[in-house]
């Protein structure tokens, strides 16, 4: 070892010697049991064991490696593999602090038991000249379940993290929620970032063991944390985690830290949520329809909102059902009609042709008559340019360009002059970017104009509503809805973020439903779950008055149902 790295042993080493009020009564381990058999271990290696009972449920110990190499086949220069020197100390009997000392990192940890909950807070300090690290990550505890774990638990071989990159850390698609737990029926762990703000976070629980038909089975798992937060080079930055373990397997026990950490990182619901049914209809045909008679592509009848009779009978059609039903308003996809450039729906949203533009004040003042809301779809996180002379190309604005805000936001404002209050969002919702977008946009927009995303993550749903599409899969056994975005995760999503709001239009009939089977109306109202009705299925409309009456206490709450 060489002589720089032996003077910060000895230099950390004291202080922690004068900064220690228990340091004659240190030993080289602090075990600390909590009610009803749970106790946590930490020795010089970290997070030693956890054991439920007679049983060890984990072990190993914690260590930070580079987790540069997780996400990219090129991982960076600053070398913390391998732990070269590394020291116990007992603070007191709740509470712990390990130092690990690698190549090129210093390690100090610190351990500390509050009932069922133990927080790991590492001080990670990268002694490397001139290079970052990246992504940091915590390995080295292996759990072993009484059977096969289940929970909200992630995992995926690292070829596939190489592959995709950082776009996979929470908030994603991939990981839409940021916290985690596992249980076996006898215990169970949750597992939470923690005061890491608006950071890429994963919670990862590795196969012990990746043969086909072995993974699956196995019930043991390796935890790994990673953090994409930069350390500067000869930089610190202190990371933290809680872990929950409990007898009680309930998840709303294990994720309540999840929910905590949640709240103070992304905040309460920032919209006024409406849970009334909202009615849907795509106005757009395609370009085998342009024609000089119908030069933009709209469907025929009630949709050829280009002209003085279409735009008339689109609200003769319309405004009767979501009145006397008792509707909030309509969402109208394709306003613009079918652009030959192509990009289907557009991010151009509030670019309408000449006659459109023309018969908007007539839906606008007649919506606004009957007290209902005019919607439209958006692309929020997209820019149309030229991909050649006759077609365009979507490329992703960046959320942290004041101009590309500045832009979307005059979009949105826009339309919201011209009438509308209703936004869908396409391709939009699931990363960290859009999350970012959200926020800021829902700082433009206040809590009255509602919006939703296509795709979800939990931390898009304080600023936005979600929309969903459900199958009724009525030739299985049992006959079965499924919400696309996940029945587990909406409930989650709902626990997390109250007064949110998901939207839903039922997409699919697979089979022939039986008499007996319940309604998709009923069945997105037992589900807290906004119906989204196509105007071409307006026979579902008078159904809506009395499920309202039933589960709605008012537009903007939900009746206590068991």
């Amino acid at each position: 070892m060489n002589t720089f790295i032996t003077q910060n042993i000895s230099a950390i080493f004291a202080c922690l010697l004068v900064s220690s009020t228990t340091a004659a009564q240190s030993t080289d381990r602090m075990v600390h049991r909590v009610g009803q058999g749970v106790e946590f271990e930490v020795t010089a290696d970290g997070l030693a064991a956890i054991r439920n009972g007679d049983r060890e449920l984990a072990h190993g110990g914690l260590s930070v490696f580079n987790a540069e190499r997780w996400f990219s086949k090129q991982p960076g220069p600053v070398v913390a593999d391998k732990v070269l020197e590394k020291r116990f100390e007992r603070i007191d009997d709740r509470r712990a602090r390990v130092v690990h000392i690698m190549e090129d990192v210093t390690c100090i940890f610190e351990y500390t038991v509050s009932g069922e909950d133990m927080t790991v807070s590492v001080r990670v300090e990268n002694r490397h000249p001139s290079a970052a690290v990246d992504v940091t990550g915590l390995k080295g505890l292996e759990f072993t379940f009484a059977g096969r774990p289940e929970g909200w638990m992630c995992e995926q071989h690292i070829s596939y993290f190489q592959a995709h990159g950082l776009e996979l850390c929470h908030p994603s698609h991939f990981s839409p929620i940021g916290g985690s737990y596992a249980q076996d029926g006898v215990v169970g762990v949750g597992v939470s970032p923690w005061r890491t703000g608006m950071a890429r976070t994963l919670i990862l629980w590795d196969y012990t063991d990746w043969r086909e038909g072995k993974r699956e089975t196995l019930p043991s798992r390796r935890l790994l944390y990673f953090i994409a937060d930069k350390v500067p080079p000869r930089g610190a930055k202190t990371f933290d985690l809680r872990l929950r373990v409990s007898p009680n397997t309930d998840w709303r026990h294990l994720l309540t830290p999840y929910r905590e950490h949640f709240l103070a990182t992304f905040g309460p619901v920032r919209y006024k949520a409406n849970y009334r049914w909202i009615a849907t209809d795509y106005l757009n045909h395609s370009q085998a329809a342009v024609s000089p008679e119908n030069p933009y592509g709209f469907h025929g009848g009630h949709r050829r909102i280009d002209t003085t009779e279409g735009a008339a009978k689109f609200c003769d059609t319309v405004i009767p059902a979501l009145r006397d039903g008792q509707g909030q308003g309509i969402i109208v996809w394709g306003q613009g009609g079918d652009d030959p450039r192509g990009a289907m729906y557009r991010p151009d949203f509030d670019i309408l042709p000449p006659e459109v533009e023309t018969q908007w004040s007539t839906l606008a003042e007649r919506f606004a008559a009957a007290g209902l809301k005019l919607g439209v779809c958006t692309r929020p996180r997209h820019m149309a340019v030229r991909r050649d002379w006759n077609k365009d190309q979507i490329i992703d604005i960046n959320p942290d360009d004041p101009g590309h805000r500045a832009m979307l936001a005059r979009r949105f404002q826009n339309m919201i002059e011209r009438g509308v209050a209703l936004f869908y969002l396409d391709s939009f919702g699931s990363s960290f970017e859009d999350v970012k977008l959200m926020r800021w946009l829902r700082e433009q927009l206040g809590p009255d104009v509602l919006t939703f995303a296509e795709h979800q993550c939990d931390a898009i749903l304080p600023y936005s509503g979600g929309y969903s599409e459900t199958t009724l899969h009525a030739g299985a056994d049992p006959a079965r809805y499924r919400l696309w975005s996940g029945q587990r995760q909406w409930e989650i999503y709902e626990w997390l973020v109250p007064g949110s709001q998901m939207a839903s239009r039922l997409y699919q009939i697979q089979g022939k439903p039986s008499e007996d089977i319940e309604p998709p109306d009923r069945w997105f109202f037992r589900h807290r779950v906004t119906p989204m009705v196509p105007v071409n299925d307006f026979r579902r409309a008078p159904e809506m008055p009395p499920l309202q009456a039933e589960f709605l206490d008012g537009p903007s709450a939900w009746k206590q149902h068991d």
